[in-house]
């Protein structure tokens, strides 16, 4: 009975944001969100080297084919801190969905990444370091015509390698309205 309702929840907020895919809104239009601004159609994900904890060396094209939420954030950011916990959360409720979370590390180490990640009990999210510092600045520009960014800002990535929104400051990740919108992403071919 419970999986039905919430089967039957889940499609009615993904006929709800049908009107709202990628292809049928404009760059610059909210999301979901006033500060979730969706971003030019012709933006691919940057292909520039990350590391992973592992040592292992690729980029966040190694994801395609799920629903990505990648947030740039650094350890001493106070607003950081208080959206992990949520992002944490989002990633555990919805990576069978193909949709995960990426922190992008900025300005440190892998050991500080993971640490941090361990010591707020953060397992859900895929952790990897910026460590040519090249993703951010390539997001920064491409999204917000500057070379250098706040924290925290995320990204949404489709399936394909597209951003599809950007997102300056902290978000309701816990709500339907932003649950619904990545559902409806990953549902997408």
């Amino acid at each position: 009975m419970r999986l039905t309702a919430l089967f039957a929840a889940a499609l009615a907020v993904t006929l709800a944001f049908g009107s709202q895919t990628p292809a049928h809104a404009e760059a610059g239009d909210p999301i979901f969100a006033a500060n979730v601004i969706r971003t030019p159609a012709d933006i691919n994900v940057p292909d520039y080297p990350l590391r992973f904890p592992d040592g292992s060396t690729g980029s966040l094209t190694d994801y395609a084919g799920e629903v990505l939420v990648v947030t740039l954030w650094q350890e001493n950011c106070p607003f950081c801190i208080r959206e992990m916990p949520v992002l944490n959360r989002l990633s555990g409720d919805m990576k069978g969905e193909g949709i995960r979370v990426v922190a992008l590390g900025l300005d440190q180490q892998m050991s500080q990444i993971t640490g941090f990640l361990d010591r707020y009990e953060l397992g859900n999210i895929d952790p990897v370091m910026d460590f040519e510092k090249v993703n951010g600045t390539l997001f920064s520009l491409e999204l917000f015509g500057r070379p250098s960014i706040a924290t925290p800002t995320s990204f949404i990535i489709d399936k394909k390698g597209k951003v599809i929104a950007r997102i300056w400051g902290r978000v309701d990740w816990d709500g339907e309205p932003a649950r619904g919108f990545l559902r409806s992403l990953a549902l997408q071919s």
